[in-house]
């Protein structure tokens, strides 16, 4: 019985070690360098590997025409790259 609940606690703390460490990742995310700019109705950032429409920032508006640097999750929608900001501050060169 003791080894049955040995084996019970470590895949518990294993599955705990594994939310922690996967949490962490996603939480870093990426950080990218370009100019905000305003594309029709969707506000972008330019950088220099291409086009990333926003999600999820208040800011980007007042941003338009600054060089940022934006932290987030980037994925490809509908042949589009997206950037789910959790951050974004003006770069000063």
């Amino acid at each position: 019985m003791k080894t049955f609940k040995g084996k019970i606690v470590a895949g518990l703390v294993a599955a705990m070690f594994m939310v922690v460490a996967t949490a962490g990742l996603a939480m870093a995310g990426d950080s990218i360098v370009g100019t905000i700019a305003e594309k029709g109705d969707v506000i972008v950032l330019d950088a220099a590997d291409g086009s990333y429409v926003l999600g999820g920032s208040d800011m980007a508006a007042e941003m338009v025409g600054k060089k940022v640097k934006v932290t987030g999750t980037v994925a490809e929608k509908e042949n589009m790259k997206v950037i789910n900001v959790l951050s974004m501050e003006e770069v000063t060169e």
